[in-house]
């Protein structure tokens, strides 16, 4: 889901980012553009509240189908039962791709959850690598 919604954001990121960024090659944005506004950036953010919709409804679906049977031992029951219940759970947890199509096709908007891009200071993050004995490139 990540590989597939991700590919669909960076092309809808590239073409809102600039019009003629599209014909440039391996679609390389500017020198002057921000960490956080490059199409891919944009894009995992999109990607990233889509899929925790989806992940999130899912989970909500799943507790009302199976109810008090989601948290049901069943060490005392028969193979028969144990089978049944399995299958139950399996199917109440089938991620509900289909039932969230807008959530996939409109990320949702939330200020309770928000994906977005920060910039990192490199200069730090090498610093951190090379008291760990790793060099960055």
């Amino acid at each position: 889901m990540f590989a597939a919604l991700t590919a669909v954001r960076l092309r809808e990121a590239v073409d809102a980012a600039d019009s003629t960024l599209l014909a440039t090659k391996a679609w390389m944005s500017p020198d002057d553009v921000q960490a956080t506004d490059l199409p891919l950036a944009r894009a995992t953010e999109k990607t990233l509240a889509s899929m925790h919709a989806v992940l999130v409804k899912t989970a909500e679906a799943r507790a009302r189908e199976l109810g008090e049977d989601a948290e049901k031992p069943g060490d005392d029951d028969d193979d028969v039962e144990r089978k049944a219940r399995h299958l139950r759970q399996t199917r109440a947890s089938e991620v509900r791709v289909v039932a969230c199509v807008e959530d996939l096709r409109v990320p949702p908007r939330s200020d309770a959850v928000r994906f977005e891009a920060v910039a990192v200071d490199v200069a730090d993050a090498d610093a951190g690598e090379e008291s760990r004995g790793v060099v960055g490139t």
